[in-house]
């Protein structure tokens, strides 16, 4: 398949989170890329098709039933990155570790920045969960959409999980 065919194949949409307004980006094996409205400077999304009911809809059902691996989207990653992100979707919602509990999962326990950078890359905000990995320190750390998002996230799920108990 060519580039420009692979290109005609993808789709975006707005879509409402419960953090606000993100633009999602997929084709027919997944999500490629979600980013928050207010972070998306310079995105280009020439050649993809506008599909905001698609892009909903795929949004609604990750917020339903989330991804359990790596493979039910559409990413780009070495495989490196992708065994980090793995590990990211295997954190509980509601719930933080660290990045060397990260690193000792994936059997890397001294490739911390290594790890570090791999969460950094995730093109995908929320469903792969990078915003449950904090400091050792138990500080927020860094997010690529904002320390404060972060914070609003890990709260909003905190509050989802106990009103659930």
């Amino acid at each position: 398949m060519t580039a420009r065919r692979q290109r005609m194949d993808l789709y975006w949409g707005s879509v409402v989170t419960p953090m606000g307004g993100a633009l999602l980006v997929g084709s027919r094996q997944g999500i490629q890329r979600l980013w928050f409205e207010d972070t998306a400077q310079g995105v280009t999304l020439a050649g993809c098709q506008r599909a905001d009911g698609r892009a909903q809809a795929v949004f609604a059902s990750l917020m339903s039933e989330p991804a359990t691996t790596v493979e039910q989207f559409d990413v780009q990653g070495t495989a490196f990155q992708r065994q980090v992100w793995q590990a990211l979707l295997e954190i509980p919602l509601g719930m933080t570790t660290t990045y060397q509990v990260i690193a000792d999962a994936i059997d890397r326990p001294k490739a911390v920045r290594a790890v570090a950078n791999a969460i950094g890359a995730n093109p995908i905000a929320y469903f792969i969960p990078c915003h449950r990995v904090v400091r050792s320190d138990g500080g927020l750390g860094g997010y690529r959409w904002g320390v404060e998002r972060k914070r609003a996230i890990l709260d909003w799920e905190r509050d989802r999980v106990s009103r659930a108990a």
